[in-house]
């Protein structure tokens, strides 16, 4: 059974559980270890919404949303995502300076492995020290967009949209046909930094709004 724990509020201990097994089917919601509500529908009824009251008098609204890229489950607290939640903008930034960071070592790894041994299949890929390069130019990228920059995430997305032409080039002009996994992979690379971008605008309006002093720390 997969579980999920959550703060109500930013800071605070992770109260809140969400527990659920196959296809979400027998779907629990317990607050302090007392049981809120359940979901006998499984993901039929998640898709379409599910609300329950808590014992403050705040109201719980949980609800999967399913897209061609992306499976994720809002977890609101009167209309405001719960912190570390999928719909938080604070862990959309965090997710995507995460993938930053993994494709950083993935590629940073190929270089280097490329350079220590002699390979001609990795050398027909072109992987080499400009995977090296290419690494320490996403990690930065990485670790700005975590700093919550709006700036980054835009570059990467410029960054990997460039990447993903220049392979399609590349391989129309060989007569071959590009990797349909590549594809998508990068597709999802760039949805997820288009999150990010919203998101990171998103938490720069929240800080505008707390006001000097009032803006939670990055």
């Amino acid at each position: 059974m997969a579980k999920t724990k959550l703060a109500l509020e930013a800071g605070g201990p992770q109260r809140l559980e969400l527990s659920w097994g196959m296809s979400w089917k027998n779907f629990q919601v317990t607050l302090d270890g007392q049981q809120v509500g359940t979901v006998a529908g499984g993901q039929k009824e998640l898709k379409e919404g599910v609300e329950f009251p808590l014992p403050d008098g705040s109201n719980l609204h949980i609800q999967l949303v399913q897209s061609a890229m992306n499976v994720e489950l809002r977890v609101l607290r009167n209309g405001v995502p719960l912190p570390g939640s999928a719909s938080d903008p604070a862990q959309r930034v965090k997710n995507a300076a995460y993938l930053l960071y993994f494709l950083a070592g993935l590629n940073t790894l190929l270089g280097v492995v490329a350079m220590v041994i002699v390979s001609d299949a990795l050398e027909g890929m072109g992987i080499g020290i400009g995977n090296i390069l290419f690494g320490a130019i996403v990690a930065t990228l990485g670790f700005f967009t975590y700093r919550r920059s709006r700036v980054a995430p835009v570059l990467a997305i410029v960054l990997y949209v460039a990447d993903s032409l220049y392979t399609l080039v590349s391989f129309s002009g060989e007569g071959r046909t590009p990797p349909v996994a590549g594809i998508i992979f990068r597709i999802y690379i760039i949805y997820a930094l288009v999150q990010a971008v919203k998101a990171a605008g998103e938490l720069a309006r929240q800080e505008e709004s707390a006001g000097p002093g009032l803006s939670p720390s990055p």
